[in-house]
């Protein structure tokens, strides 16, 4: 394809035959993911097709498609990015969770680490938080409702639930590093 050449409705099913495994070939470079590759190439393909009344006459649009390539790969690569800091503080939840229960399952007096001070401080490190941050942090840890029903009934992105979640939990863990190992049974017992 050439710059100004118009691309038609009738040549549209040649021109994606004849490039479609190349932009694969170049997405997959980066995202080093065969089906993330054929989804952000046919994506790329069809996004020039919905907007070519839209571009102008001279435009090259073999290289316009791999501008947006690069850009869905670019996107890909940085929603991988979040997902995976995301596991991490979520493997760190997890295993200070593991340690708690196994401390409070060898030593019958446990309970009695959790004060009033303790009580105090977390409620007040609750109350630092940002509203909606709070909102989504509670509803997600305490009444155990899915990431994904929050992003709906707020009308957010899962990673936008993700990224509050992250954040209190950066909070908390700030404020209650002392008191880190305790910190998963203490969600526990802090509304009984």
């Amino acid at each position: 394809m050439t710059p100004g050449e118009v691309l038609s409705e009738s040549d549209f099913g040649a021109f994606y035959t004849a490039y479609y495994r190349r932009f694969i070939r170049y997405a997959c470079y980066y995202v080093n993911a065969v089906q993330a590759a054929e989804d952000i190439a046919h994506d790329a393909i069809l996004s020039c097709w919905e907007n070519r009344s839209k571009l102008p006459p001279d435009t090259d649009v073999l290289g316009y498609i791999l501008l947006i390539v690069k850009n869905k790969c670019l996107n890909h690569l940085k929603h991988l990015q979040v997902e995976s800091e995301y596991g991490k503080q979520y493997a760190e939840l997890h295993e200070w969770e593991v340690k708690a229960r196994i401390m409070t399952l060898e030593d019958e007096y446990y309970a009695d680490i959790f004060t009033d001070e303790i009580r105090r401080i977390a409620k007040q490190a609750l109350a630092k938080l940002p509203g909606q941050t709070r909102y989504i942090f509670e509803q997600h840890r305490f009444k155990f409702r899915p990431r994904k029903e929050l992003a709906v009934e707020l009308g957010v992105s899962l990673q936008k639930i993700d990224y509050h979640i992250n954040k209190a939990n950066r909070h908390l863990y700030t404020e209650l590093k002392d008191y880190s190992p305790l910190l998963a049974v203490f969600f526990q017992l802090f509304f009984d």
